[in-house]
Formats: structure tokens, C-alpha cells, sequence
């Protein structure tokens, strides 16, 4: 098993907020190494102490349905209460046993690499230019803009207007990023805004309107440069969100049941698309929008946006969810058994780790396997 870094596991067991058994298993953990000193566990030798402490717990809780499994653990760190090289995944379901079945088929997903930086910017004439494959520098120039791509896949646009170009029209940008692959972008007004695996954004090249207004399609975090006089908006296919300056993010999937519009600073206004009336949240709200109505509750933030930090990270979601994301950001397709896709999981992992990283430690459990066959990949019981 690869190394991971779980550190809210810790923040919950501090702040008292565990169950018994996630509170058992740390101090069950604890209690075994605390005379040593820093110990790299085997995966084997890993896989038995989950058992151990397994059995251990249902003894003394009288036979939890709720699974956790670990990784690599540096237990000097968790005496100080920082465990990095851990994970830790649960789900309502059964015991975790030893998951040798499929290993060959699940080998097969060594070689599916984790997306990278790359996208398509479709210019206002209809020209394509694949970013993957352009030099680092300027890259075209519209009537007084400059777009530049940089070497830290960032795509940034320079306002160097002449008064010959301030007469040109309002022309629209695209940019999309496949499945396998994400982009940064800095907008004409200094907004910036990072695009997810399967993504797009639409935006005018220079903002001339009494607002600012960009189409978004899929995920997206944006950091809106202040302007009190333009509003910004943000229009998916089912709502808008009104912005004067502010950082949140936005996850508008097609194929998902929900559209979810998440603040972490300022103050935003959600609403139904073409509907003056909304819902304003607050830091570290949420905005869930389903079935044409909303619900605003709290979520923790940082969880919300670590995609764009680098990382997986699922707190009791369905299975079904979560292998969209993976799906999405592998380049994979997941045929998924009915009977999993209620499952509710819950863990962190690096993006950066491959598609087999990812799959074994979910085969870790007894009622998923995987068959991988090149990138369509069948979940089953």
C-alpha cells in the first residue's frame, strides 16, 4: 500500500467527535506502539493488525458493521497526533479480510497514470489549440488580448488594449479539459479559476458588460478579483451564482444528481437559473441544488476543495460517486454493480498515486473487487 496523509481522523479523535470505533482504533493503535520507535509496516503485516484490531473491536463493541482500513503507519507521529503515512477507509458493510481474488486483473491498472495539466482553448473564430501540445509562451492575440501559457499548466490572459482594439466587439472563449486532465486560467479581469477533470468554461476575452459572466460546465474553484461595480456570474445549466469578490467552488457535473456551490470566503448568491430570487451562503456553507430546490447546510471546506489541492477526499459518499471522480480523472469507464452503489465510503489519497493504488485499497474490503479490462473497469460484489 502506498503512503497517504490522513490528518481530520485525528482533528475528530482530538475534538471528540469519533465513534467508538474509529476512538477504539486509534487508542488500539496507540496502546501497541507506543514503546517503539518509528515502525514501516509491510502490507501484510498491515492487513493482519486490521484484522487484529478488527476482531478486537467487535469483541468489545459488540460486532460493528463499520470498516477502517489503514495504511503505512509512523506511529511516532501518531503519539504527537500527526499521522501522515496513514489511510483510512469505512463503508457500511462487513469484516475486511485479506483480498488476493482479481489481483492479476487489478495489476492491470499500474499502467492508468493520474491526469495532468491539459485542455483545449477554443478561440471566438472556432480555432482549437491544444494546450498539451503548445510551447510554453504567447500563444495568440485578440484585439488587444494576450494569452500566455505558462509552464505550470496556466493558462493567462493580458489585457494590452490600443484604441483601435477597444473598438472590437465582445468576443467568447471555451476552455475544456478531457477526463484525465485539469487547468488553471487567469481570466481578462485577474479572476482565477482552476477546472477539473472534464470541465469547461466559457468567458467573454475582455469583460465590457455591466457584469462579469462566465458558463461553466463540470468543477471549478474561483478566486474573483474584486470589482463592486461588476458583478460576477457564474451560469451552469441549472443556477447562477452572483459574486462581487469571493472564493468558492462550484461542482456542476451533468451526470450528477446534484449541483453543489460551496463558499469559503465572501458571500454569494445562489439561485435558480434565470431567477432573480436565491439563497445567500455564508464560509464554510454549502449549496445543494436537486430536484429544483435548495439546501444549505455546513461542510468542511478544505474536504470540498482538496481536488484542487492534489487530493482525493471522501467523507461517507456513495460508492457510485466516488467512481465517477475516479472515472473522470483516470480517463476510465466504471461499470458498477448495483448492489454497491449505496456503500458509503470515506478516506484520502493522493491524486497523484495510479489508478492500482487507488483500486487495491478499495478491494481491501470484503464486497468490492475489480476486473480491470485496459480502461473499462467492472465493480462487483
Amino acid at each position: 500500500m502506498q503512503e497517504v496523509e490522513v490528518k481530520y481522523l485525528l482533528k475528530k479523535y482530538e475534538s471528540g467527535e469519533c465513534t467508538e470505533a474509529e476512538k477504539a482504533l486509534v487508542e488500539s493503535w496507540y496502546l501497541k506502539y507506543r514503546a517503539t520507535t518509528v515502525k514501516t509496516l509491510s502490507e501484510a503485516e498491515t492487513e493482519s493488525d486490521i484484522l487484529e484490531i478488527w476482531s478486537a473491536l467487535e469483541k468489545s463493541a459488540g460486532g460493528s458493521k463499520r470498516i477502517i482500513l489503514w495504511s503505512k503507519l509512523a506511529v511516532a507521529a501518531l503519539i504527537v497526533f500527526t499521522l501522515s503515512a496513514m489511510l483510512y477507509f469505512t463503508f457500511n458493510g462487513g469484516k475486511p479480510q485479506k483480498s488476493k481474488d482479481n489481483l492479476n486483473s487489478l495489476s492491470k491498472a499500474k499502467q492508468i497514470i493520474p491526469g495532468t495539466d491539459k485542455a483545449i482553448l477554443i478561440l471566438a473564430d472556432g480555432t482549437k489549440i491544444d494546450l498539451d501540445d503548445k510551447a510554453n509562451g504567447q500563444i495568440a492575440n485578440q484585439s488587444g488580448i494576450k494569452i500566455e501559457k505558462t509552464a505550470d499548466g496556466h493558462l493567462h490572459y493580458t489585457v494590452t488594449e490600443t484604441d483601435k482594439t477597444k473598438k472590437a466587439g465582445i468576443s467568447y472563449n471555451t476552455i475544456e479539459t478531457p477526463k484525465g486532465g485539469k487547468y488553471q486560467i487567469t481570466l481578462p479581469d485577474g479572476s482565477e479559476v482552476w477546472l477539473d477533470a472534464a470541465s469547461s468554461l466559457r468567458y467573454p476575452t475582455k469583460f465590457v458588460a455591466k457584469e462579469r459572466k462566465v458558463e461553466l460546465s463540470g468543477q471549478a474553484y474561483f478566486e474573483i478579483a474584486k470589482d463592486k461595480t461588476k458583478p460576477f456570474k457564474v451560469i451552469t445549466d441549472k443556477q447562477q451564482i452572483e459574486v462581487f469578490g469571493t472564493h468558492f467552488n462550484v461542482n456542476a457535473y451533468s451526470d450528477e444528481k446534484e449541483v453543489l456551490t460551496t463558499l469559503l470566503e465572501g458571500s454569494v448568491k445562489v439561485g435558480l437559473l434565470n431567477n432573480d430570487k436565491g439563497n445567500f451562503i455564508k464560509p464554510g456553507e454549502q449549496a445543494v441544488l436537486k430536484e429544483n430546490k435548495f439546501q444549505v447546510k455546513a461542510v468542511d471546506v478544505e474536504t470540498v476543495v482538496a481536488w484542487k489541492n492534489g487530493d482525493f477526499v471522501f467523507e461517507n459518499e456513495e460508492a457510485g460517486i466516488l467512481l465517477n471522480k475516479l472515472a473522470r480523472w483516470y480517463d476510465v469507464q466504471f461499470v458498477c454493480d448495483e448492489k454497491l452503489r449505496d456503500i458509503k465510503l470515506g478516506g484520502k489519497i493522493s491524486r497523484s498515486k495510479n489508478l492500482y493504488d487507488v483500486l487495491r485499497i478499495l478491494q481491501l474490503t470484503r464486497k468490492i473487487n475489480f476486473e480491470v479490462q485496459g480502461r473499462r473497469i467492472i465493480a462487483m460484489p
